[in-house]
């Protein structure tokens, strides 16, 4: 995964008030779009994580960060990413069900963010 694209790419939104509103009202594939304009080259991981909402994440420490610049990564009915993302694990799995940081979107229903 390639934590410092993420990591410049939440200092660079937080500089910039024009990709900060731009990014405040996004869903996932449209971050992504975003993200790519500004120059930024992710990984599959980070994609993933994105695409999928952090779905399966039980701990990033950048996430409330991204969660503050993109809020409508969060699904509705849930205050925080993190609480969504956490929701998503099961403690009790020995493995992912799925390769989420794969880049793939694993998901057919659409799952609004939160306004």
């Amino acid at each position: 995964m390639s934590k410092s694209e993420l990591r410049r790419f939440i200092r660079d939104a937080n500089r910039s008030d024009e990709m900060k509103a731009k990014l405040s009202t996004a869903e996932p594939e449209q971050i992504l779009k975003i993200a790519e304009h500004y120059g930024f080259a992710f990984s599959d991981e980070i994609k993933g994580r994105f695409i999928n909402r952090w779905y399966g994440v039980y701990f990033c420490p950048d996430r409330e960060e991204v969660d503050q610049l993109c809020p409508r990564l969060k699904p509705n009915g849930f205050p925080t990413l993190a609480h969504y993302s956490q929701s998503t694990c099961n403690v009790e799995m020995q493995q992912e069900e799925r390769d989420f940081r794969s880049g793939q979107k694993y998901f057919s229903e659409d799952l609004k963010g939160s306004k």
